[in-house]
Order: structure tokens, then sequence, then C-alpha cells
């Protein structure tokens, strides 16, 4: 990145000169284009994932120490006090070092805003600084087997006995729930409602009596998603985040959080295909004008998510506009990913040391699917943008 960004103010543009200066005492350059810099994309195998975890904990507590974690969060939570669009000038500078931050990323990311905005004084003290400085881990507690992208048709149960909750049901796709410490879930605790409102969340010890993760393993080899089953979990009420019944007002800020920071480190992906066409498709007219077409979609997509700065910088909630930026960044990655796959011929079908750049490429190709579905579909993506950004009505099936 250059020195300054466009839409940087005066404030800001010290700001970023502040963070990058501290990023390149304390962290490193790759020597090269990270190909899938989100964990999201690039999965571990199960043999080096708790290395990797231990890595990215010293990493957040690092920056925690000195001030740079959680920027936009309150300084008695351990944040830096600062602004939204502070926070995405420290994760844009971030972005161009070779430091781990994608195993905390649903904690960081998703579930502490989630509290943040949403939970009570008590909670923010007692979980928020633990998390923000990596010495606890967040997993969400969200999809289920048969609730996934119409996540209002789940299941589990939460039932109320004096001053505690028991919870029971199961839950899918949980990102590090065998690794967690604790988990914010959402249960049915009315049958009788609407069913968007008989919704409640609760934060979960995952290590409660009745807990049980079991790790899947996926097309890439790892297995980092997990079925979670709970069997009669008792929960206190103080950890239930918002009203009863007002868990789907939390399932929408977690989800607008999660659809706005998928992308927040993707930048060198862009830098690692112009290496590779230049070393595989050198004077390809074809495979150029098609990384053209690309690279011009991914520059629209960075000016309209400057709309989303904007919001941010007035303190509003991400709203739809992060289902337009997840919807269009997933089919480009997707892209990009299908063309370094062609570019690399035969060889794309190799793996692991034996592949060029040790299969970053191929682990790359096979993961992104999973991202077409996390965080929600690509076809609930659309109608969300359908619905809440073009006004259209909504499908006559089930309205």
């Amino acid at each position: 990145m250059g020195s300054v960004q466009p839409y940087d103010s005066p404030d800001e543009a010290l700001f970023r000169q502040e963070a990058r200066a501290w990023l390149e005492v304390n962290a490193a350059r790759p020597d090269r284009p990270l190909v899938a810099p989100s964990a999201i994309v690039a999965e571990w195998a199960p043999e080096i994932e708790e290395a990797k975890l231990a890595e990215a904990r010293d990493w957040q507590h690092r920056k925690f120490e000195a001030g740079w974690a959680g920027v936009a969060w309150p300084t008695i939570y351990g944040g830096r006090g600062g602004t939204p669009v502070e926070q995405i000038i420290f994760a844009q500078e971030e972005g161009a070092f070779d430091v781990p931050h994608d195993a905390l990323a649903v904690g960081t990311g998703w579930c502490g805003p989630a509290i943040l905005f949403l939970g009570s004084d008590d909670q923010k003290v007692r979980y928020l600084p633990a998390l923000l400085s990596g010495d606890e881990v967040w997993c969400q507690l969200f999809s289920e087997p048969g609730a996934g992208s119409d996540l209002a048709g789940l299941d589990t149960k939460a039932l109320r006995d004096g001053d505690e909750w028991v919870i029971s049901g199961q839950k899918v796709w949980t990102t590090f729930a065998h690794r967690s410490d604790w988990g914010l879930c959402i249960a049915r605790t009315d049958p009788d409602v609407p069913r968007h409102k008989g919704l409640t969340a609760f934060i979960i010890d995952m290590k409660s009596p009745g807990v049980t993760a079991k790790p899947l393993r996926q097309m890439t080899g790892s297995a980092n998603f997990n079925e979670v089953f709970l069997d009669d979990v008792r929960v206190p009420d103080d950890r239930r985040v918002a009203g009863v019944g007002d868990g789907w007002r939390v399932v929408i800020t977690t989800f607008m959080f999660e659809r706005t920071s998928l992308f927040s480190m993707a930048g060198s992906v862009g830098q690692a295909m112009e290496e590779l066409l230049a070393e595989r498709a050198h004077g390809d007219r074809l495979a150029r004008d098609r990384w053209i077409r690309t690279w011009i979609g991914g520059r629209v997509l960075g000016f309209t998510n400057l709309r989303l700065l904007t919001a941010i910088a007035q303190g509003r909630i991400p709203g739809p506009e992060g289902s337009l930026g997840k919807l269009v960044g997933t089919l480009l990655l997707s892209d990009i990913y299908n063309q370094a796959i062609d570019l690399l011929g035969a060889e794309g079908m190799l793996a692991a040391s034996d592949a060029p750049v040790g299969g970053e490429w191929q682990d790359a190709f096979l993961g992104t699917q999973g991202l077409r579905v996390g965080g929600g579909t690509d076809q609930i993506q659309r109608n969300i943008i359908a619905e809440r950004i073009l006004g259209l009505p909504k499908d006559p099936v089930g309205a």
C-alpha cells in the first residue's frame, strides 16, 4: 500500500502511518504474496492446528499489550478507543504482513462485536478483555443440520429452570469448537411464536458437562469445523445475551460483522495471481483478458466498500451492504482460484509438497467452496440484496 489512501482524512493518514510503523518493527513481510490469507480458505491439517492456534494467540496478545487489538473497542474492555474506520485501516495494514490472525477471527471479528453491542455491562467486563487478548477462544454455535442459511428454522431448545437454562440440540460447521473456551449459541426458547421471535442467545462454556465437539474432516484435509452436541447443558441466566426472544437481533448483528470481515486480509491474492500469470501465461492474451475482467470487478468492489466505510464511520452497524461485499468478494475469489488451477495445468492436480508453492493454490481452490456457504449462501445474499437494497418484493413462496 502507498503511504496514504485517497479516502483517508488527515488524522486517518497519520493513524495509518503509526500502525504501519509499529507493524514494521513487530512483524515481518512475507517473502511472496500470500495465496490464501483467510483461514476460511487456507485451512490447516489437524497435526499443525494446535501450533497455528498458539501462534495466533501469541500475536493477538502482543497486539493487545501494545494497544493495537480492538482498535475501535472502548479502553475499559482492553481496546484502543479509536474509530471503526481506524480499526479497518489497521486490518488493511496488518494484511500486508505475514502474521497469524485467522484462528481467533470468529471471536474477535464476530462474537466479540455482538457482545460489545448487545451484551450486558457485566458480560462485557468479564468476556471481552480475555477474548481480545487471545487468552480465551470463541466459537459460534449457530448452524444446525437442518438450519444453515435458514437459521430461523433451528431446533436447538433452551428451557428455563429457575436461574438457569437447559439447552439441548445439535450444531454443525462450528469453527474451532474443539479448541474453544466459549461459544455464542442461538436456541429456541418459545416454539409458539413466529420463529424469528422465539430465539434467544446464550454464552456457553464449551467445557460444560453435556457439550461434545467432534471435528469434521473436509476435502482439504483440515478438520477445523465441528459438529457440536448439546445434551442438557446448563447455562446461568446471566450468560444470556440481550433479552429473551431477542436472539434474532444477535444473529443479524453477528452476521453483518462476519460478512464485512471476511475479506479484510485478501489484498495479497491479486498480487499472487499476477506473479502466477507472469510465470505461466506470458503472451497468453486470453488468460490475461480473463484476469483483467476479474481485476476490474475487484476494483469496483473496493469502491463499493467505501459506502460501508461511510456507514461504519457514522457509528452504524454494518447493514445489507455487507451482503453485497460478501457475495461479490466470494465470487471473485472463486474465479481467481479457478483461473489459477487452469494456469497450473496438469500440476493443478497435485497437492502438498508435490505442487507449486506447497499446494496453496489447490487448498484455496477447494477451501473457497465453503466460503460460498459460510455466513449465508450466495443465494441468501442475493435475496438480501434484492429485498433490502433494491427494494424488490419478497419471494411469494413462504412469504
